[in-house]
């Protein structure tokens, strides 16, 4: 049987890809040190997640050996004589009930189960989290966004896995105070392997040796970029993409974004929007300080700033940013055509090269023939 189990619950956003990654690349060495990741890769812990969370949608992509991922990662787990982690932000959102059963299950055979949660401040959660909706196929503003969380509907699924105390409350009914733990992201410049430490010296990990350069990174779009995938999205018929949909778009359109050279900036929650945000992160914070939970890291670190500091408001993007951003990825996806199979996801060339070939200078684009083109790309399709 496992001498413990640490089930890491997300939140999404909270550098859950970047510690996944380090996981899941020295899953063999982790092993060797006692670690067991159980599943063989992520896929099968995001299948096992599904299960636990009775997601219909994610369900009805899978099989029924598919189905069958979490039976086959708790037994893994009881089999194993050191610690196990499981990783899965989705299970950030199970139910109370879920969440007493997943931990039961895991507890069946005598182990003793921990509860991991990675929190970051909300002023920075809030435009990650929209655009994350953005990549899955919704064409929702950030202002729009903005309004819909702050009326702070508990029901609002944003709630459901970024309200951090009102989560652990569903999550840690089962377990000691002792057992649950809140790993606190660092502030921004503080140094980049941090968050990789905290968890180490949490799960007892001795890490001495392993490479902290994540293999695979939750990519940040550039504001252009966001708003053109955005555009192409009001393309599509609903209001929700389902769940094979989604895939299918994010997998054609993210690959070919992101690579041209455009910086990604920090977002800008709506100016009169923002003070509503910092008075409601601070007392998610409070929570935190006067709950019984341990805490890796300094809850100060949640606390968000006042001020908006510098950065863009990516409803305001021009007309012409997002044509450079069409065009160019339109021409990326010729070439990658024209070249024949097996078809590349190539880097999107870069505005630059896109005016310049041919002879002479070409005439910007205006913002209608950035519509046309919008309209074209979408019924050409993933």
């Amino acid at each position: 049987m496992a001498r413990r189990v640490f089930l890491h619950i997300g939140t999404p956003k909270s550098g859950t890809t970047y510690l996944q990654s380090l996981w899941w690349q020295h899953r063999d060495a982790l092993a060797g040190r006692g670690l067991l990741l159980p599943g063989g890769d992520a896929d099968e812990q995001f299948r096992a997640g599904a299960v636990v969370r009775a997601n219909a949608g994610v369900l009805a992509t899978m099989g029924p050996r598919e189905r069958g991922a979490w039976d086959r990662v708790a037994q893994e787990s009881a089999a194993w004589s050191g610690d196990v982690l499981v990783s899965q932000e989705q299970l950030v959102e199970a139910s109370a009930e879920q969440a007493s059963a997943a931990v039961g299950r895991l507890a069946d055979d005598g182990a003793e189960v921990h509860l991991v949660i990675t929190a970051r401040d909300l002023v920075r959660q809030v435009p990650s989290a929209w655009q994350q909706r953005v990549k899955h196929g919704s064409d929702t503003t950030l202002r729009r966004f903005c309004r819909r969380v702050a009326k702070d509907d508990p029901g609002f699924n944003f709630w459901h896995h970024q309200d951090v105390p009102r989560v652990l409350d569903r999550w840690a009914v089962a377990l000691p105070p002792e057992h649950v733990h809140v790993v606190v992201l660092p502030r921004p410049g503080a140094d980049r392997d941090l968050l990789w430490r905290r968890t180490s010296e949490l799960l007892g990990l001795d890490a001495v040796g392993l490479a902290t350069a994540a293999p695979v990174a939750n990519e940040t779009l550039a504001p252009a970029e966001i708003e053109f995938l955005r555009q192409v999205n009001t393309h599509f018929p609903g209001a929700h993409l389902d769940v094979a949909t989604s895939r299918r778009v994010k997998g054609f359109m993210e690959p070919r974004l992101g690579r041209a050279g455009r910086a990604p900036a920090r977002l800008l929650l709506p100016a009169d929007l923002h003070p509503w945000f910092v008075e409601r992160g601070n007392a998610m914070v409070d929570e935190l300080a006067s709950a019984p939970w341990h805490v890796v890291g300094d809850l100060e670190d949640l606390r968000p700033d006042p001020e908006q500091g510098a950065g863009v408001d990516p409803d305001a993007v021009p007309d012409a940013d997002v044509l450079e951003v069409a065009t160019a990825f339109i021409a990326a996806e010729l070439q990658a055509r024209a070249s024949g199979p097996p078809r590349a996801a190539p880097a999107p060339a870069s505005p630059r090269a896109v005016r310049g070939a041919g002879p002479g200078p070409r005439e910007p684009a205006s913002p209608t023939t950035l519509r046309r083109v919008l309209r074209r790309l979408t019924r050409g399709g993933a």
